[in-house]
């Protein structure tokens, strides 16, 4: 890896194989040299996912994310890149050292993982191993959870004295780190514990570590239920309970996945779903539902039913609920539990044939809004001035969808809900809309883009990518100089360093990868993943109007690529060094004379003249004799 990258990084992602990581998550099937299957990131029917096993990179041709294995963990499974990196290492046993992802920082986070841990081993000893732990092994009892269950879940027991996990942490070194997350609380010198006396139920991350807990009390005191605060490791905002435990059940990709999520609100719902068979179910962690929670469980499935009561606030709920939904990305469904119960408390005692026909009748959140808007403005039989301003409250949500089938379809159901004219409802919901949100960034394949900015934007990172993909072609764009023409400062430090490497290895790629913005990273995995540029499939990357200039029409004219005897014209233009002398032809676009008539010329060649490739190769060996010392910013 040189100054590419840390060494155990590297290695990391050379054991990795990108192909059995995302098939755990993803159905895949070979197509030539690639594999390809349904993009687990959107909701789609032909598969437009595909994976390069040999450069070692994803990309979906649908929603356009992409990326390393190390970009398909961190998505899929909500970890950050540190995670990401030592989650594989796990996996394929690399050792890594403490510090090796980000120096003191990282020490801190990790005491404070290994405290959430030594907590919930420490509760769940006390649960099931001592006395302290009696009444509350028969409160669980009580309530239907099965000591199987309550393994799976890892519930523990606090015990009532006031430092015992305490001294615990301080044995171990770690006091400290549980006064972070929250474990225990100092009184001067003095130490003591936050939980005292409650069940307690770990939450975990997306990895199945403790970061956070929740904790019950057996008897009538108030509060209830106190949660871990806020912490470096936990945020209310972003983390489900039970993610963990229902990742493979809710999973889209998963072979026993159910492509679905059943969100409820509090633990004992969850684990009695779960222990009645429906082991997609989620909580939140005693905050209101957020967009944050809900896009983290768009990662696994687009399909999530949410549970409210039955009574006039569970309606209310449902249709607040609509919005941060759609805000998510997510049409969502709403199930209504019969007054008097909660999922828990109603698969126990109706059973979970019960809770299947509730499923079966769940209805979309804009059916439920539209509906309870008619309600509210008189019924069907309401003037048509009442059910035209309810029309016009289910447009303001209508405007939140993100895709162009999803906007009309939920359109066609509303108007027919509320008896007004589609026309007239999909109207309303286009209002303030830009054209891009109507089509649905989410879904849009690349297209040649319509502004001069968006094609100069595109030909850096096109010329990145071949520099990436072709060695032979990086003397060639050395020689050219065009670091100066970048816009950007990065993508010209990154093109000049790729330039200066002999090597063709997927490491390199995996380091640009990394420094790239998410947008940035997606265009580039698009070209890298189809592995042949001359591939005629999708060939609109490479259109000549994505390289279409004033003054430089006649640059891809047809005279200019039948200079190759025999060629094919539409292969000749889309080839390597074509598409490298294009993109350098837009980013000398505002440069000299002389150097725009050198590019003119050099672009009418079909082949490298033998004595300039020669001049190329001895410049960048100069250039790299100059820089040989210099190190690229991590």
């Amino acid at each position: 890896m040189g100054r590419f990258g840390d060494d155990k990084i590297e290695e990391v992602r050379s054991r990795a194989d990108i192909v059995e990581i995302v098939g755990a998550h993803v159905r895949l099937r070979r197509a030539g040299r690639n594999f390809v299957g349904l993009c687990p990131f959107h909701n789609e029917k032909t598969p437009s996912f595909s994976v390069n096993a040999e450069r070692g990179f994803f990309h979906c041709f649908g929603c356009g994310v992409g990326g390393s294995v190390f970009n398909f963990i961190t998505r899929v499974e909500g970890l950050t890149f540190p995670e990401a990196v030592r989650s594989l290492a796990k996996k394929y046993g690399v050792t890594l050292p403490e510090h090796d992802v980000s120096g003191p920082a990282a020490g801190e986070r990790e005491a404070m993982l290994k405290a959430s841990e030594v907590a919930a081993e420490f509760f769940a000893h006390v649960l099931w191993n001592t006395t302290d732990g009696a009444m509350a092994r028969d409160y669980l009892k009580s309530r239907g959870i099965s000591v199987e269950s309550a393994r799976a879940f890892m519930i523990g027991y606090a015990p009532s004295r006031p430092a015992s996990l305490a001294k615990a942490l301080e044995k171990r070194g770690l006091r400290e780190a549980g006064i972070k997350v929250g474990l225990v609380k100092k009184d001067g010198n003095d130490a003591y514990d936050m939980f005292r006396a409650r069940v307690m139920f770990p939450i975990r991350d997306a990895q199945g570590r403790a970061i956070a807990f929740g904790g019950r009390v057996l008897d009538a005191r108030l509060p209830k239920y106190i949660n871990s605060p806020e912490s470096p490791l936990y945020s209310k905002a972003r983390t489900l309970y039970g993610l963990f435990e229902a990742r493979q059940a809710i999973s889209s990709s998963a072979s026993s996945g159910k492509d679905r999520a059943i969100l409820v609100e509090g633990y004992f719902d969850v684990i009695a779903l779960w222990q009645a068979g429906f082991k997609e179910a989620v909580a939140g962690c005693g905050t209101a539902l957020t967009v944050d929670q809900l896009r983290v469980l768009g990662r696994y499935t687009k399909n999530v039913i949410a549970c409210f009561d039955g009574d006039a606030a569970g309606r209310k709920a449902s249709m607040r609920a609509l919005e941060i939904f759609l805000q998510a990305g997510l049409l969502g469904r709403g199930i209504f539990i019969p007054s008097g119960f909660d999922p828990d408390t109603f698969v126990r005692e109706r059973g979970a044939a019960a809770f299947v026909e509730l499923i079966e009748k769940a209805q979309l959140l804009v059916e439920l809004y539209a509906l309870q808007e008619l309600a509210e403005s008189g019924g069907p039989n309401a003037k048509i001035e009442a059910r035209m301003n309810a029309a016009e409250r289910v447009a303001e949500k209508l405007r939140l969808i993100h895709t162009a089938f999803e906007f009309h379809e939920m359109v066609r159901r509303a108007a027919f809900l509320l008896q007004v004219p589609d026309e007239v409802l999909r109207a309303e919901g286009k209002k303030q809309i830009t054209s891009q949100r109507i089509r649905g960034e989410a879904s849009e394949e690349f297209r040649p883009p319509n502004s001069s900015g968006d094609v100069i934007v595109r030909a850096e990172l096109t010329l990145l990518a071949m520099a990436l993909m072709h060695p032979d072609l990086r003397g060639e764009i050395f020689a050219a100089q065009p670091f100066g023409q970048y816009r950007e400062k990065l993508l010209s430090d990154l093109l000049r360093s790729v330039c200066e490497e002999t090597e063709d290895s997927p490491a390199l790629a995996e380091w640009v990868s990394e420094r790239l913005t998410e947008e940035q990273r997606s265009f580039l995995s698009g070209i890298l993943v189809r592995q042949e540029v001359n591939s005629l499939e999708k060939p609109e990357l490479f259109e000549e109007s994505f390289f279409n200039q004033p003054d430089w029409k006649a640059l891809n004219s047809p005279g200019h690529t039948k200079r190759a005897e025999g060629s094919n014209s539409r292969e000749e233009f889309k080839s390597p060094q074509r598409i490298v002398r294009n993109c350098l032809a837009v980013l000398f676009h505002s440069g000299t004379a002389e150097q725009l008539a050198i590019l003119k010329e050099a672009a009418k060649d079909t082949t490298i003249p033998e004595e300039a490739a020669e001049k190329s190769q001895e410049f960048i060996l100069l250039r790299r004799a100059q820089t040989r010392t210099a190190v690229v910013p991590k």
